[in-house]
């Protein structure tokens, strides 16, 4: 009878630790979901669709949280088309004011990191791109008749207007009373150069990635050989020597990677400024096919060594 009832007990106590681990367990579940119901409710998306919808939804989360910061909102790019957003973007351009409200650091950083907050806890189909520009800057482009803001009043639409000028801009615009000035043709003229400028860097700068393709895979080639990987000005003496003179390089690739490293040398020194796209073009082909046959030649040259 002693032995039974200690049987009994042992059992009645496993019992009662197996109901305990089930009611943590549930309690924890409760937890994590009544915590997903609140952020819900605190950030409500929507399951929207077009660029205005989404813009909509995204205009009313940030003025509650910047309140009278933010002067307008207007939805710039495809929305007047009304397109759906499962591939497209959404832009959004954000007037705050820097006239009643002085910006420091901290209040710029603070502002940057909620509205990234606001994005984070609301993943909306569509990728939003936000630009803000300041009030001054707003009103000082639009005097000097800035292309950029001028479109913006055009083919923007208004989703919030605390200040309550964008449709009034609009219905200046539409009557003739809001144009380009001389102003606004001499600062896009004194823009242009900078730009081009820029896509003239763009095409030199893919000659260096073409220049060190071509370095490492001749290093690649002298490594297998045994040899010691030399600097750039050296790899054609050495491609010539290990290869080229045993008969397994042709000499056309030679004179390939020195006519690369000459004109590297010169976009260096900026002897060249501007390279025409078929030139840039044909340097590439002639990288890719150097680049196979060093990948030949180091295959053909382990095989050997295995044997």
């Amino acid at each position: 009878m002693v032995a039974k009832k200690k049987i009994t007990k042992k059992v009645s106590k496993k019992k009662t630790k197996v109901v305990h681990k089930k009611k943590t367990s549930l309690t924890l579940k409760q937890k994590a979901k009544k915590k997903t119901i609140a952020e819900e409710k605190k950030y409500p998306t929507l399951n929207l669709k077009t660029d205005h919808e989404i813009a909509t939804d995204f205009s009313v989360k940030v003025y509650k949280k910047f309140d009278k910061i933010i002067k307008s909102i207007v939805l710039f790019g495809s929305v007047p088309k009304q397109k759906i957003t499962s591939k497209s973007d959404v832009d959004i351009i954000i007037l705050i004011d820097d006239i009643a409200i002085n910006w420091d650091m901290e209040l710029t950083a603070w502002y940057r990191e909620e509205l990234d907050k606001i994005l984070q806890t609301n993943p909306y189909n569509g990728l939003i791109h936000i630009n803000t520009i300041k009030l001054s800057t707003w009103w000082d482009d639009l005097m000097k008749g800035d292309p950029v803001v001028l479109n913006i009043i055009r083919s923007g639409v208004t989703i919030l207007d605390h200040a309550g000028f964008i449709d009034p801009l609009k219905y200046l615009m539409v009557k003739g009373k809001i144009k380009g000035t001389p102003e606004a043709i001499f600062q896009c003229l004194q823009r242009a150069p900078g730009h081009l400028a820029r896509s003239k860097a763009a095409e030199l700068s893919a000659m260096e990635g073409v220049y060190w393709s071509m370095v490492d895979a001749a290093h690649g080639a002298l490594i297998a050989v045994g040899a010691f990987p030399p600097s750039p000005e050296h790899v054609m003496a050495d491609l010539k020597e290990s290869f080229v003179d045993r008969g397994l390089l042709k000499m056309k690739y030679v004179l390939w990677y020195r006519d690369m490293y000459n004109l590297h040398k010169k976009i260096d020194h900026r002897e060249i400024a501007h390279l025409r796209g078929i030139e840039i073009e044909q340097w590439q082909k002639r990288a890719e096919e150097f680049l196979d046959v060093m990948i030949k030649l180091i295959q053909k040259i382990l095989d050997s060594s295995k044997k």
